[in-house]
């Protein structure tokens, strides 16, 4: 597990920060989907749950290669110019759930993970962090979806509370990810 969930997690640890060098992302995208893509081969074998997470991490290696060269996360004064129906919305909208899609089966895998261990804690801690990771960013995504439209100074509070809504559920999720690391079940 550990070398499986290792990959997934600095995978995922790649995709969520994103650092541009002028126009690059050091840290691109698709190498941290082939990780979590890669992660996930290495149980697919003892956990056939993990098939549909596979396949669309390596989806989104391919899809992923625009944000390598074009940031993803604009400022406050960047939204109230964008158009709602322009192609980077659309598509960083469609990532994005790609991205929530990849995590649900990430999530599903996990959770098979921890029922075979057994471990209570663990398997209660792995259910609550879904539970709360897919109301709130649900949430986040729609919450985005509609930002545009409100006025400048809805826009900033939301935007806020958005940002910091991701980011708690982001790193519980990584947490999550590092505790399923350490769980000591060997591949057949």
């Amino acid at each position: 597990m550990y070398k499986a969930f290792h990959r997934i997690f600095w995978g995922y640890l790649i995709v969520w920060i994103e650092i541009h060098l002028f126009v690059m992302d050091i840290l691109a995208d698709p190498v941290g989907y082939y990780l979590i893509y890669s992660g996930i081969s290495h149980v697919v074998k003892d956990f056939p749950i993990g098939h549909k997470g596979k396949k669309l991490a390596m989806i989104l290696v391919f899809i992923s290669f625009p944000t390598v060269f074009m940031q993803q996360n604009l400022r406050i004064d960047q939204l109230t110019h964008l158009s709602m129906f322009s192609g980077w919305t659309l598509y960083t909208t469609l990532l994005s759930l790609l991205k929530f899609i990849l995590v649900f089966y990430i999530f599903q895998l996990i959770m098979a993970i921890v029922q075979l261990h057994g471990d209570e804690r663990m398997i209660r801690r792995s259910l609550r962090t879904f539970i709360f990771y897919v109301i709130g960013m649900f949430f986040v995504l729609c919450l985005n979806t509609f930002m545009i439209n409100l006025p400048v100074e809805i826009l900033l509070f939301s935007a806020v509370v958005s940002v910091i809504c991701s980011l708690i559920l982001e790193i519980v999720f990584l947490l999550l990810l590092r505790s399923v690391s350490e769980i000591k079940i060997e591949p057949n």
